[in-house]
């Protein structure tokens, strides 16, 4: 065979998948209750007739698109990937298989990853903050024991006695065993007009899971 016999792969576009974070492909859990919107652009060669199907981790799945007469190249036009192939933690390669119906020939996208986590951070406990002082000037300084499954961009939302406190969003320096500091200012705890104190949090990961309340700490307060 001469390199000229040799037919060039049409040249495509991965699949766009807007509700997963453009950088890690990862989908929010909400998102995951209903079918998920995939657009694949019409590519240059395509005719009237030629058609295309989504390729999930290298098997096809949902119903073959036909480019219809209207249909004009650099299109984007909507399918629909079922959330009930999603339902394993873990990440997944989304491609689609273009066909000719005169040749049937083939040709196969690049891939784009979907991140799927559906994991609870922390698991069945978190454990209470740590206040090394329970006296303090301007801050009171609260320690995040690590939790099961921490990562980066988790959000820490405190409570004190049942009101919303300071938030905190990990950071990729924090994933080790060192506890995670979350600074509570005077006008915060004087503001709730009690010396006796309840502290918990929760946590929500970046995929919208929200964890179990952790277990409250008491505190009486100096101020």
């Amino acid at each position: 065979m001469t390199h000229t016999d040799m037919k060039a792969p049409i040249p495509l576009d991965p699949p766009i998948v807007a509700l997963a974070d453009p950088e890690d492909g990862l989908l929010k859990t909400v998102d995951l209750n209903s079918p998920i919107p995939v657009q694949v652009m019409v590519w240059p060669a395509a005719e009237p007739g030629y058609y295309f199907q989504l390729m999930l981790n290298g098997d096809p799945v949902g119903e073959r698109k036909v480019i219809g007469e209207s249909d004009n190249a650099y299109d984007l036009l909507t399918v629909f990937l079922s959330e009930h192939l999603l339902v394993e933690n873990g990440a997944y390669q989304l491609r689609y298989q273009t066909t000719s119906p005169n040749t049937d020939v083939s040709d196969l996208s690049p891939a784009t990853v979907l991140k799927v986590d559906r994991s609870r951070p922390g698991a069945a406990l978190l454990a209470p903050m740590i206040f090394p002082e329970a006296s303090f000037g301007d801050v009171l300084t609260g320690l995040v024991p690590g939790y099961a499954g921490m990562e980066q961009g988790d959000v820490i939302q405190t409570l004190c006695n049942g009101a919303a406190g300071p938030t905190h969003t990990v950071q990729p320096e924090e994933l080790t065993l060192r506890p995670i500091e979350i600074d509570f200012k005077r006008e915060v705890i004087r503001g709730l007009a009690m010396e006796n104190l309840s502290i918990e949090y929760q946590v929500t990961d970046r995929a919208g899971n929200p964890s179990i309340m952790s277990l409250p700490v008491l505190l009486s307060i100096k101020l």
